[in-house]
């Protein structure tokens, strides 16, 4: 998911909400304690070892277990994760309490930073366990796709953004002045070209966006992207060619605070609470001419297609987040989850296949409020204040948690974790969780090094298993 620090001021969008519940970390004077609301942030917290008994499954929505921060605490043994990051494909990577940042999984196009596979087999080059990016340090944030071949980024402290992976629409942004394509593995980090300074760096389907330096008083940034722009959604109108180097968005004066798109729709938070979006529209199958065209995750109804402009979502209020995968889109409004778009596997969560238009309420009874969302294209996961997982959708390969291979089309709690989780990250055959003592646990499929524990197998993973750092 696309997640963000607030402000003071825009935490008060997200402070009325959960004062209106009456949570139990309202002070005593009736006022909030703000270092506890959502969303989450990578440093502070609460002790691990103060809320759970690790040979046990524990209730993790009890009314009697601690208030939880939604904050990593690092201890002294082992590398400590702040940041988790996957959407779709088969691959993820994580941001280490000392800046650098580690991958596994699907290496095909170099998208795990490294020069050479680590874990070669007959399906292709993959990486079974953790391995490091070369020559990215002082990471602040980081976030990946598994589409368009597969490609990640990370910020760097000095407002630079980096680029590994794949680059068939210019995703890795290797040139200013024009657009370079190619098909080929980058597995060594390259620094975006024609980049103001960015606060964070968001990648899509096939393309990625950057925000730019937040302003004073509480306010957004604007936005810059690159990459494909077959329907505009690079924000800025028609160009040349269907790729476009980095450039800035048309907000017409908005400011926004982070970006996530699919593969045709890219999306923006504003810094006031709405949720923008643009480019996409109706395409037609090639494979079946005389289907009905599918419409993209606009989220809005709009009678240009595709719909350049950046515009606001109807009926979402309050968003403190967004995550897409390729045709799909869900969003964090007011403490609970809105999804919308193609709905193959059910991920939108409207109890069926069928496909949402605009945002849809997803019921997930005895949550509570949601802090967090994550999405692949075949499964949509949602993290609640209290540090529990809600996974739906494809099920084939364990990835939603439960002990078998249904696909569920409303949320179900995740089995077997035992401590409470900070943040998901969803791949299209695997999930992981990053867990309050800056563990990390996955499951689902392994046939691809997904689960980061050392060997590769073609089994399903039911139950959450540690990752070997």
């Amino acid at each position: 998911m696309t997640r963000f620090d607030l402000s003071s001021g825009a935490r008060r969008v997200v402070v009325g909400v959960v004062a209106a519940s009456a949570l139990s970390w309202a002070c005593s004077d009736g006022t909030i304690d703000e270092s506890a609301a959502p969303p989450v942030a990578s440093d502070g917290g609460v002790d691990a070892d103060d809320l759970v008994d690790a040979g046990a499954d524990v209730d993790l929505e009890s009314p009697d277990a601690p208030v939880f921060s939604g904050r990593v605490t690092c201890g002294d043994a082992g590398p400590c994760v702040t940041a988790l990051a996957a959407n779709g494909g088969g691959h993820v990577c994580a941001l280490l309490a000392d800046e650098s940042v580690r991958c596994w999984g699907d290496n095909e196009r170099g998208q795990l930073g490294a020069a050479t596979p680590v874990d070669a087999g007959a399906e292709g080059p993959h990486a079974a366990a953790p391995v490091q990016v070369a020559g990215v340090a002082n990471a602040t944030q980081i976030s990946v796709t598994g589409n368009g071949g597969g490609t990640s980024c990370a910020r760097i402290g000095d407002g630079s953004v980096m680029c590994w992976g794949s680059n068939t629409t210019g995703q890795l942004g290797l040139s200013a002045d024009a657009v370079v394509t190619d098909t080929d593995a980058h597995p060594s980090a390259s620094a975006v070209q024609g980049l103001p300074f960015a606060s964070r760096v968001d990648v899509a389907g096939s393309f990625a966006c950057a925000t730019s330096a937040l302003g004073d008083d509480d306010e957004g940034g604007s936005m810059s992207c690159w990459g494909n722009n077959s329907v505009l959604q690079l924000g800025r109108g028609p160009l040349p060619k269907r790729v476009g180097v980095a450039g800035p968005v048309d907000l017409r004066f908005r400011r926004v605070l982070a970006g996530a798109g699919t593969s045709r729709v890219a999306f923006a938070v504003r810094d006031s609470g709405e949720l923008l979006s643009w480019g996409g529209g109706e395409w037609q199958t090639p494979q079946n001419p005389n289907v009905a065209p599918v419409r993209d995750a606009l989220g809005r109804q709009s009678s240009l297609s595709p719909a350049g402009d950046p515009l606001e979502i109807p009926g979402l209020q309050g968003v403190t987040g967004v995550a897409a995968a390729a045709e799909h889109a869900c969003a964090v409004a007011g403490g609970s989850v809105y999804c919308w778009g193609v709905n193959k596997t059910g991920a939108v969560g409207n109890s069926s296949r069928q496909d949402v238009l605009e945002p849809y309420l997803v019921t997930i009874p005895g949550s509570g409020l949601l802090r967090d969302v994550s999405v692949s294209n075949t499964t949509t996961c949602a993290v609640t204040l209290g540090g529990g997982a809600y996974c739906w959708g494809d099920n084939t390969y364990g990835q939603l948690g439960r002990a078998d291979d249904e696909f569920t089309f409303n949320p179900t709690a995740v089995a077997g974790l035992k401590a409470r989780v900070v943040q998901l990250a969803t791949m299209d055959r695997a999930t992981c969780a990053l867990l309050e003592d800056g563990a990390v646990v996955c499951w689902g499929s392994n046939a691809k090094g997904e689960l980061g524990i050392g060997a590769r197998d073609e089994l399903p993973h039911f139950k959450p298993e540690n990752v070997a750092f």
